[in-house]
């Protein structure tokens, strides 16, 4: 029996996600665990499974829509199934409940003709033509079909500005990219649509006088992701009373350390950045003050019983935390290794939620950019980020004697309900002591 395939919810926080990719085609056959499609979440692409050996039978979504979770995708069943009653409850449904669109959102009456001519038929919408839309519909599903009158009756105003302007996913992403108004560019596609070809050979008009015309505003549609960090940041700024402690690292050993590491380790093909070194001296120092890894809670404290330390990564439109788990019990090898198989997946989003969620503790690393200081704000539910800046040479006194040496700025940001003054320095003293002897860091 034929049934609608829904957008799955990927976390208990997830409200939308964005249909990547269809791996599948209408018609096609499936098996169980069989890859029918790719969805982006807030901070990961995932892929979507069925579960029965079915037949995609319609695909009501297009690549690049952002659908609420739960709200169809597709129709599935066998093959000859009758799918005209699912469609006919479909057209009836608004992406954000079940509604018919038509009760959600009412078309705006025409003004009436004046009293002298009280015949006359009222003057049409200002907006796009219905037999437009009828023409190039780009809602949902729908990407450059025809719609039947049925259809129109309860989708055809819904996603006007994309009808006003007909377009392919890949056009408008190419248009927002470039700051170019999809509506100065002539479609070469059916029916009049703008496709890629067109936005990459868009040329703006010149402005004269050999002065080229002003640049439009680019207005960036938020991420998912984007939206999340936000909310998270904000909860956490807001709720967390925070302050911050900065101190210089003497790195002259640390420095020497690496080196002649890397060297022993370059047979292998193997190699340890300072960041690893960094998130290795953080996790023993958690392990040896315990109360840093903690969480705040209205009626207690939660000290956590692994060393879980996030390790922030910079990604096109956010940041992402994956997480080192019991970090304090690995090797700098098998650090390294887990830190760029975490990092290399985040960036190609993709992360499961448990690698990114949890950490007691974070290290946020700003140094290789030529930052020499900063602070960073705390990532829930930890109650401590600390902000590397860059490691640099700089003129240092040496035993009464001025010379150079290498120094590195950590600023630590603590959540006062959780961790005092003397509790976060006591942390950076320990830090201190791994970082200033990093033999320290593979011995203990």
């Amino acid at each position: 029996m034929a049934e609608f395939f829904e957008m799955p919810q990927a976390t208990p926080t997830m409200e939308f996600g964005t249909l990547a990719e269809w791996k599948k085609s209408e018609g096609d056959k499936l098996a169980p665990q069989d890859v029918i499609a790719v969805v982006e979440t807030d901070k990961a692409a995932m892929d979507v499974e069925v579960f029965d050996s079915v037949v995609l039978l319609k695909i009501l979504a297009a690549d690049g829509d952002e659908i609420p979770a739960g709200f169809p995708i597709a129709i599935i069943g066998q093959e000859g199934d009758d799918i005209s009653a699912l469609m006919e409850q479909f057209a009836s449904m608004e992406p954000g409940g079940a509604a018919p669109a038509a009760e959600a959102a009412p078309a705006p009456k025409a003004k009436a003709a004046p009293a002298a001519a009280p015949a006359a038929k009222a003057a049409p919408a200002p907006s796009t033509p219905k037999a437009e839309l009828k023409a190039g519909w780009t809602g949902p599903g729908y990407a450059g079909k025809p719609l039947d009158d049925a259809l129109m009756e309860t989708w055809g105003t819904f996603h006007v500005e994309g009808a006003r302007v007909r377009s392919s996913p890949l056009a408008r992403k190419l248009a927002e990219s470039k700051g170019i108004d999809l509506a100065s560019v002539t479609g070469s596609g059916p029916n009049g649509r703008v496709v890629k070809a067109d936005v990459e050979a868009y040329k703006a008009p010149s402005a004269g006088y050999g002065i080229a015309a002003p640049k439009a505003d680019e207005v960036v549609r938020n991420s998912k992701m984007r939206k999340v960090i936000a909310a998270r940041l904000k909860e956490s700024y807001l709720d967390a009373p925070v302050f911050f402690l900065t101190a210089v690292l003497d790195c002259d050993s640390l420095v020497a350390f690496r080196k002649d590491l890397n060297g022993q380790l370059a047979e292998q093909g193997l190699k340890v950045s300072y960041n690893d070194l960094t998130v290795a001296a953080v996790a023993k120092a958690l392990r040896d003050v315990p109360e840093v890894n903690a969480s705040w809670g209205p009626d207690n404290i939660t000290r956590f019983g692994s060393v879980d330390v996030g390790v922030a990564v910079a990604l096109p439109d956010g940041l992402i935390t994956p997480v080192i788990r019991q970090a304090d019990k690995k090797s700098l090898v098998q650090l390294a290794a887990e830190t760029k198989d975490l990092v290399g997946r985040a960036r190609d989003r993709k992360l499961d939620p448990s690698e990114y969620s949890g950490a007691g503790f974070a290290v946020s690393n700003l140094g290789m950019m030529q930052i020499d200081q900063f602070t960073a704000i705390i990532n829930p539910p930890g109650s401590g980020i600390l902000a590397v800046g860059a490691l640099q040479q700089e003129p240092v006194v040496k035993k009464g004697e001025l010379a150079v040496g290498w120094r590195m700025k950590v600023t630590m940001t603590c959540d006062h309900r959780v961790i005092d003054g003397a509790l976060g320095a006591r942390f950076l003293q320990a830090f201190r002591g791994y970082i200033e002897n990093p033999m320290r860091i593979v011995v203990l």
